[in-house]
């Protein structure tokens, strides 16, 4: 072979040693937490975090120490119902938060059929729905925090990590990952479009929390509540369009028979949302017809949740101490 080419061959090493290193840094600090599995995954970094992995992984670990047999399903909107709470009025010590980031209807099949095929029970249930329970926007996105765990979909391991891997290097993400970790310091100035610190995970019923929001109501809530968009509600919101379209009615009719072959006890809560907007009430009457009417309630529209701008974090999440009421009211009946 010329020998020109074994001259060569270092050259092209030393020109691409940078980008070897950089795909090297990947898997070495594994910055999306999707390579290697985590006991605890504590601080979430919004915008990077997946919270279908985060909870699948959790459910995993914990699933045969804890014999979770009771299931929160729902977005990040599902945070306001913790499992300490709902524990009590079920009866039950641990029951496991199954949500993720604007989790839709797919996405709750899917995992309640990983469940079922773990092998655990699913005695009790609790769906919350939201604007994005019966939505594909964010399956269609390239968001790498939105996208559904291959261990429950079609997807292979090999097309789900190179999802990740690319995310590394798009929009110079790396180059923020990067100086975050070896610096420690916090820069907003370009730092703010991937990472805000301002969530937090339990072990092992894996609750989601907003510590951040909690400190700043805590320090000064008058300034906190007085921000113009807690005031800008419409005075005669619009009836939310319909949602449920005829390719849910699969998701539906799985969901419902699982609930059949494990007896479960559940309940269907329309979550309390900020702009007041009434679901639809033929939407309803799809619901009540899989699940029956008297496990569907619906908290939209203008009542004393919605009211109270006391029982938000912002416009899309609202707190605990408004799910806990919730469920009081609705175990109470």
């Amino acid at each position: 072979m010329d020998k020109k080419f074994f001259k060569f061959i270092p050259k092209v090493l030393l020109f691409s040693s940078p980008f070897l290193l950089l795909a090297l840094s990947y898997f070495v600090f594994d910055p999306f937490h999707v390579l290697r599995n985590y006991k605890h995954y504590g601080s979430n970094y919004l915008k990077t975090f997946n919270r279908n992995r985060v909870s699948t992984q959790t459910y995993l670990n914990y699933k045969d120490e804890h014999h979770f047999n009771s299931f929160i399903f729902g977005s990040s909107r599902a945070s306001a119902f913790q499992t300490q709470d709902w524990g009590k009025l079920i009866g039950e010590p641990a029951p496991f938060h199954f949500d993720a980031f604007n989790d839709n209807i797919s996405g709750m099949r899917g995992k309640l059929e990983f469940i079922d095929k773990n092998g655990s029970k699913i005695k009790n249930a609790l769906i919350i729905i939201d604007s994005d329970t019966f939505s594909e926007q964010y399956d269609e996105s390239e968001s790498i925090v939105h996208h559904k765990d291959y261990r429950w979909t079609s997807e292979g391991p090999l097309s789900y990590h190179t999802r990740f891997f690319k995310a590394y290097f798009k929009k110079k993400y790396f180059v923020s990952y990067l100086d975050l970790k070896l610096f420690n310091t916090y820069r907003p100035a370009y730092m703010d479009e991937f990472f805000k610190f301002k969530y937090y995970y339990t072990t092992p019923q894996n609750d989601f929390l907003f510590p951040e929001n909690i400190e700043n109501i805590r320090q000064d809530s008058v300034k906190y509540y007085s921000a113009p968009e807690f005031h800008e509600r419409m005075p005669h919101p619009a009836m939310l369009e319909r949602q449920i379209k005829k390719h849910h009615l699969t998701d539906l009719r799985i969901i419902d028979s699982l609930f059949k072959v494990h007896q479960t006890n559940y309940k269907i809560i329309i979550g309390p949302a900020f702009d007041q907007r009434e679901y639809h009430p033929i939407d309803l009457n799809i619901l009540g017809i899989y699940f029956g009417k008297k496990n569907i309630y619906n908290y939209t529209g203008k009542n004393k949740y919605t009211n109270d701008i006391r029982n938000y974090y912002e416009m899309s999440h609202y707190k605990p101490a408004a799910g806990r009421q919730i469920m009081e009211e609705i175990y109470s009946q």
